[in-house]
């Protein structure tokens, strides 16, 4: 039974990816046609951006296509071909030009990340592991997985076909705890029809209309007719897997269709916004009961409900996520460490190093003080086996995983002088000033780093006894064609020459003493000028309003998916006084951008 998946309207014009510098450039692309799970129903993709209905299905589950708009820009930036939001300043006469009228960024139709998709079998039939891994790696918006740039291939249905079948086969050994009556004694139907609704609500984040009732009532009738209910059931379950309303975030609004002025989303579409923010998975019961009830869209439940969820095991894998995302440590488990300068370094220790990024991030912002400023200067870390080593420290008696450990002050400064990221950051047999220095500019910045030249060397000179890493990386800044780029960043990364490739403290660099100076240019006031060491930079970054707003924008980019833009000024006005007014708590900070204009309205056409 052949199932036709939506085609997400998008052409990816192209992007760059370098040594030292990271970038990329996003088409926005056309809208496309919603449509059904087991009908033909995808909508024609148009690049000029004209919407073009998708066709109704013919198959049980078919639906009626709306035009949804697809595509995004990516990069550390990107605001309308601007640059980044960060000076409040701007934002505050953005926001004044707008003469109090409601404006929001445009939010393309994005399909669900393989994070997403996981967590979300998980919570709706109980599936264990990584299905989604199966299924074409994510694309990025800046640092974050968002899949709304690149058109659906005829690979990624087929492989979303696969797995869906996988699934379903999976699932029909738990029908009995799934369904909340028993199919195998349902003598009228009305059993199966509860079913459908009940899993219909989890999988389309919304009920299920009375046309998609009778459509995969008619399907579980095909498979039940021919293979009892458990067939009826693994049909119904195929066709909702790959279902646009499962797949994709839609977010239209009540009016269901593309708008070009902003509409306040539906108390259903919240749910499911708010919950892909802080749990990165489907709504919750309770999240369910509110939207119902139409309680949710209040600001005073909103915002109690942001306080509840951020209490819960999945808002901690969340916010581990986006610092994994954030400080692009995904790349990590790829990073080869030369194994006789490093014979710690081995797949339990990268594991370790990522797990401690997670626990950390969680421990400061869900359990701790909540502030930036202590993601960016707390001394204290949560190492495991080969890790005690790279730091220096005992591994403390009775110890167990998630055991917090205190480092020495004088060596350790927040999120930044944790093995995860030096580690990351490194070549296999030296430091890199210039990895670990963009990522400070791009991403704790938000300042984005063009490419270099087409003929640039990007190799990096062999480390050698005589010379230091400052020594074999100034020609970067003495040459003018690559100091344009790398006076950005070289200087930056310079300050964390105290940590080796693995992420050890160090005070020798081959034969000579380390000198850890460095400066930040073109920056605001706040932060500009130079440092010693890498704990004074991290303290630098802790005082600067920069690095908040820039913090503010990329939680703002993870929980819709895209980058801002002029249009949602207001919305980041508000978010960003909310958060200075907290004195830099994170735990606010996603409180002030679940109750943001941006967060609560749509503009899904341009």
């Amino acid at each position: 039974m052949a199932k036709q998946l939506l085609a997400a309207g998008a052409v990816l014009v192209g992007s760059t990816a370098f040594c030292g510098c990271t970038g990329a450039i996003g088409a926005e692309g056309g809208p496309v046609g919603t449509g059904g799970g087991s009908g033909t129903s995808s909508g024609a993709t148009d690049t000029s951006g004209t919407t073009t209905a998708g066709s109704t299905g013919t198959g049980s589950t078919g639906s009626t296509g709306n035009g949804v708009t697809g595509g995004t820009s990516s990069g550390a930036g990107g605001t309308d071909g601007g640059a980044p939001l960060t000076d409040p300043d701007a934002l505050a006469q953005a926001c004044a030009a707008k003469n109090g009228a409601l404006d929001v960024g445009l939010t393309r139709v994005r399909r669900l990340t393989r994070d997403q998709f996981n967590n979300t079998v998980a919570d709706l039939i109980g599936a264990s592991g990584a299905p989604a891994n199966a299924i074409a790696p994510d694309e990025k918006v800046g640092p974050f997985h968002s899949n709304a740039i690149a058109p659906i291939t005829d690979l990624i249905v087929e492989q979303h076909q696969e797995v869906a079948k996988q699934l379903a086969a999976d699932a029909v050994t738990r029908m009995s705890t799934l369904s909340s009556c028993d199919l195998n004694v349902d003598s009228n139907g009305t059993c199966a029809t509860r079913f459908i609704q009940d899993l219909g609500l989890g999988a389309y984040r919304r009920p299920l209309e009375a046309e998609e009732i009778d459509r995969y009532r008619a399907l579980y009738d095909l498979g039940a007719g021919n293979g009892g209910p458990s067939h009826g059931f693994e049909l119904v379950l195929q066709a909702l897997l790959q279902s646009p309303f499962f797949l994709y975030h839609v977010t239209l609004g009540e009016a269901s269709t593309p708008s070009q002025a902003p509409v306040a989303v539906t108390a259903y579409e919240l749910a499911s916004r708010l919950s892909y923010f802080i749990y990165n998975s489907m709504p919750d019961a309770t999240l369910f009961e509110l939207a119902a009830s139409g309680d949710l869209t209040n600001e005073t439940t909103l915002a109690g409900e942001v306080e509840r969820m951020i209490q819960t095991d999945a808002a901690g894998r969340s916010i581990a996520l986006f610092h994994k995302q954030w400080l692009g440590l995904e790349k990590l488990p790829e990073q080869d460490k030369d194994a006789g300068l490093f014979p710690a370094y081995s797949e339990a220790t990268v594991a370790a190093m990522l797990d401690e990024t997670g626990r950390f991030a969680d421990a400061v912002i869900r359990q701790g003080d909540g502030t930036l400023r202590s993601l960016l200067t707390a001394s204290y870390g949560f190492p495991q086996g080969d890790l005690f080593g790279i730091y220096g420290v005992a591994e403390p008696a009775g110890f167990e995983p998630g055991t917090r450990v205190e480092f020495d002050p004088g060596q350790r400064s927040g999120i930044l002088t944790q093995a995860a990221f030096l580690a990351t950051n490194a070549h296999a047999n030296q430091t890199s000033p210039v990895h670990r220095g963009i990522i400070v500019r791009e991403n704790v910045l938000c300042q984005p780093i063009e490419s270099p030249p087409a003929n640039a060397n990007t190799t990096p000179p062999p480390p050698t006894e005589a010379t230091t890493t400052r020594e074999r990386f100034a020609q970067h800044t003495a040459v003018a064609a690559c100091a344009t780029c790398h006076r950005l960043m070289d200087p930056i990364g310079l300050g964390f020459e105290n940590y080796d490739p693995v992420g050890a403290w160090r005070t020798n660099d081959g034969s000579s003493q380390v000198d850890a100076s460095g400066e930040f240019v073109d920056v605001a006031d706040d932060l500009a000028g130079p440092f010693d060491g890498p704990l004074e930079l991290t303290v630098k970054l802790a005082n600067s309003e920069e690095v908040s707003i820039c913090m503010a924008n990329q939680w703002f980019r993870f929980a819709l998916g895209r980058t801002e833009s002029n249009a949602d000024a207001c919305s980041l006005s508000a978010v960003n006084e909310g958060f200075r007014a907290s004195g830099g708590n994170i735990r606010s900070l996603l409180a002030e951008i679940a109750l943001s204009e941006a967060f609560r309205n749509v503009r899904s056409q341009e």
